[in-house]
């Protein structure tokens, strides 16, 4: 064989095994099409995804059932349920009983059967199966409503601790919890997760893509003590999940109480309020000025309390800020606009002229604060004078306000001011107009 036949034998093979590639990535890419859509639990949308699996399980190639069971682990737990639920009238073609031999999807497929006697078999089989979508299959089989089959599912589940699989499983038990059948199945996999053989896969969980499953993994840990404090700072700063931030904000400042300090400065607003409620009762006011002008409104509530428990009124700490921020170099918008929002949440009727004094000028955040706060404090008779002249605001959330806030006004708003609001291009401008106008 010459040099020349040799090299294009190697370019066809090549070509043979690009073609290949391109093929199995198209079939994936269909699968998580697919399985993509079912997820909006439609029937229109679940049922053809399941007569395709079960097609592919009884005579599809090789590749395009591995295509499908990886599409199927990795598409959020939900979508198993939706395929159990659609698996009942039995619609599709029918499966054969699984051998010792058969394929994830197939024992998947048969364990969604509306037979019992091919769901125990895959039970059974599924039993023996490593890897996450055998998990996932046998907690579904877990509130079976034959109670053979619960049994065994159960029986197989509890011995999973590998942390894919432990993951693969608490995602859908934690969305079974609900079902009577399930009475106590959580509690007992927890148990096992708490034995040693459990740890690596409860640290695993605690970082879950899946939000149910993380929370699930961060109180099981926090229960087990297997935080130190370095790492419960750093959860409570950058954890993505709200429910995770706080859980460890408040593990560690039940441990150490002086971390309330660099807490203040976390991202999420429920941390910034755990640390106000853990700061000392001394913390001189004017170094609560930045909580008590927090964006979040409970952040704001928790610092004002801790004035009040010292009997010093919050509202005059708002007023000296103001007027200091009206007479000299204004503050950053959002420190004004948070004492703008904190004055209108616990001042008074008084405290209308010095807030209408921002509601003129200044960026759109603190303008949007001072109609807000305006509206809440002034005298309904005078919110006429007051904020319909801001109806053409150039701010939409402005305008926004400024309608909401007319609503409470007792003798009706003028037309020239509801046509104003009924004629913006904004429809949240425009509902709070009609809203006024039927009235």
């Amino acid at each position: 064989m010459t040099g020349t036949s040799v090299e294009a034998g190697l370019l066809r093979r090549r070509r043979n095994r690009s073609g290949a590639a391109a093929a199995d990535l198209l079939d994936t890419g269909r699968w998580y099409v697919w399985c993509g859509r079912a997820l909006s639990g439609r029937p229109r949308d679940v049922g053809p995804l399941l007569v395709r699996l079960r097609q592919a399980a009884l005579d599809g190639p090789g590749y395009d059932r591995a295509a499908a069971c990886d599409a199927l682990a990795r598409t959020p737990a939900p979508l198993l349920l939706h395929l159990d639920r659609a698996a009942r009238p039995g619609a599709g073609p029918r499966q054969l009983p699984p051998d010792a031999t058969a394929d994830p999807l197939r024992l998947l497929t048969a364990s969604l059967d509306p037979d019992g006697r091919l769901r125990e078999a895959a039970v059974d089989r599924l039993a023996a199966r490593g890897g996450p979508l055998p998990a996932a299959a046998l907690a579904l089989r877990t509130v079976d409503w034959v109670p053979a089959i619960r049994e065994r599912a159960t029986a197989a589940l509890l011995t999973r601790t590998a942390p894919d699989e432990v993951a693969a499983a608490v995602r859908l038990l934690l969305r079974l919890a609900g079902r009577d059948r399930a009475a106590g199945l959580l509690a007992a996999y927890r148990a096992v997760l708490a034995e040693p053989e459990g740890r690596r896969a409860v640290r695993a969980l605690a970082a879950d893509a899946d939000p149910p499953a993380r929370r699930f993994g961060v109180e099981l840990a926090l229960d087990l003590g297997d935080y130190v404090p370095g790492d419960l700072l750093r959860t409570a700063l950058r954890d993505p999940d709200q429910v995770c931030r706080r859980l460890c904000a408040q593990r560690l400042l039940d441990l150490d109480p002086g971390q309330a300090g660099r807490l203040v400065r976390a991202k999420g607003a429920g941390v910034r309020e755990l640390a106000v409620a853990a700061l000392p009762p001394d913390v001189p006011a004017n170094l609560l000025v930045t909580l008590l002008a927090d964006r979040a409104r409970m952040v704001r509530a928790q610092a004002r309390w801790l004035l009040y428990q010292r009997g010093e009124p919050p509202a005059d700490v708002y007023r000296h800020q103001l007027r200091r921020a009206l007479r000299g170099t204004q503050p950053p918008a959002r420190l004004l606009a948070g004492l703008t929002a904190g004055l209108g949440e616990c001042g008074d009727a008084a405290d209308t002229e010095l807030l209408a004094r921002l509601m003129g000028g200044g960026p759109p955040g603190v303008r949007r604060a001072a109609v807000r706060a305006v509206g809440r404090l002034a005298k309904p008779e005078e919110l006429v004078a007051l904020l319909a002249p801001l109806a053409n605001d150039p701010d939409a959330s402005v305008a926004r306000e400024v309608f909401e806030a007319l609503g409470r006004a007792p003798g009706g708003v003028p037309p020239e001011t509801l046509w104003v609001g009924r004629v913006r291009r904004e429809p949240a401008v425009r509902r709070a107009a009609e809203r006024i106008g039927r009235r």
